[in-house]
């Protein structure tokens, strides 16, 4: 995936050099990568995780070690609530697990539990925080034209999560995923500062996990050319798409064949994504195909747009079902 990601954004950096063609950025909503149940509208965060020393100040521990479940619980519950998509969101950040993390100490809770813990806290849902996995280590990295290697402290972060229903005996998800991140060598942070930037750090991981989240995206479009697609781009730094789109339509509609002509519906496939009419904008880019020069610029951007639209709408599909309790309209 990340070969795919940097394979990607090589392709349009590379198409950016082309005077013609720019880029705009934009918020989207994102689908989170599990859907909870329609009927979960109230949920509890537990601290499930094995109890640990307290972290040192004044000292940095290499190897593995284990996350802080009452920081890492409470900065998941904020997050949760903050993004508003459930009614309540409970936090229960009193260890339930008072096993030693050096002992293992991953558990899972009982049904038997699960059931209490809905009952007494008044929610749908369990959102057990097992585990925060993470592991130190030191890596260098060469720079071409430098003497020496420069070295930096990557640290793998794991945390560990299980969804919990009363009506299932069994967990409904278990969300796991490793990230990193990295530190100069020369401002290496205590196992205190550390283990409470790893609490932050998975909390938002979990919580992309968990609910729909707001992605900050780029699109490329072509802007010269012609006065035409000037013009149009002035209206697309205004936002006002709408009179965009009567510029490119106008251009595509007088030119009978070639490059421009496929540059306005390349573009009109844009403005229908920004209005939420994927079946338009896919409609647009299939006729921008049609006078893409083969091995061009132009149709390595064509390519690109057609990889992000079917990612767009594959997004989206999974979009709907998890805001259908909302009601919303979700073209915009």
């Amino acid at each position: 995936m990340k070969l795919r990601v940097l394979y990607a954004l090589s392709c349009a950096w590379g198409l950016l050099s082309c005077s013609s063609i720019q880029t705009i950025t934009f918020d989207q909503l994102s689908p989170a990568q599990v859907s909870l149940p329609e009927q979960v509208r109230t949920v509890a965060v537990v601290n499930n995780m094995p109890s640990v020393p307290e972290p040192r100040p004044d000292l940095l521990t290499f190897g593995v070690l284990d996350g802080e479940g009452k920081t890492a619980a409470e900065a998941l519950a904020g997050a949760l609530a903050d993004s508003r998509y459930f009614n309540q969101v409970v936090i229960c950040d009193s260890a339930l697990n008072d096993a030693a993390a050096d002992g293992g100490g991953f558990r899972q809770l009982s049904h038997r539990d699960v059931v209490a813990l809905t009952e007494e806290l008044g929610v749908d849902a369990i959102l057990s925080l097992d585990r925060i996995f993470v592991e130190n280590e030191k890596k260098e990295m060469v720079y071409p034209g430098m003497p020496d290697p420069w070295p930096y402290l990557q640290t793998k972060i794991t945390p560990v999560l299980n969804v919990y229903s009363p009506v299932r005996e069994r967990p409904l998800f278990t969300v796991s995923l490793t990230d990193s991140i990295e530190c100069d060598w020369d401002r290496l942070p205590s196992d205190k500062q550390l283990l409470e930037d790893v609490s932050h750090i998975s909390a938002d991981l979990l919580g992309r996990r968990l609910v729909p989240y707001w992605s900050q995206t780029e699109r490329l479009y072509f802007a010269g050319g012609c006065v035409e697609m000037r013009d149009a781009a002035v209206s697309v730094g205004e936002g006002d798409w709408a009179t965009a789109c009567e510029e490119w339509l106008g251009l595509y509609n007088r030119r009978k064949s070639g490059k421009m002509k496929g540059r306005a519906a390349f573009n009109l496939a844009l403005g229908a994504e920004m209005r939420g009419d994927f079946e338009e904008a896919k409609s647009w880019l299939e006729k921008a195909g049609k006078h893409m020069p083969e091995g061009s610029e132009d149709e390595k951007a064509w390519g690109f747009y057609q990889m992000q639209l079917a990612e767009r709408i594959k997004d989206f599909f999974y979009l709907q079902a998890q805001m259908r309790r909302f009601d919303n309209n979700l073209l915009q």
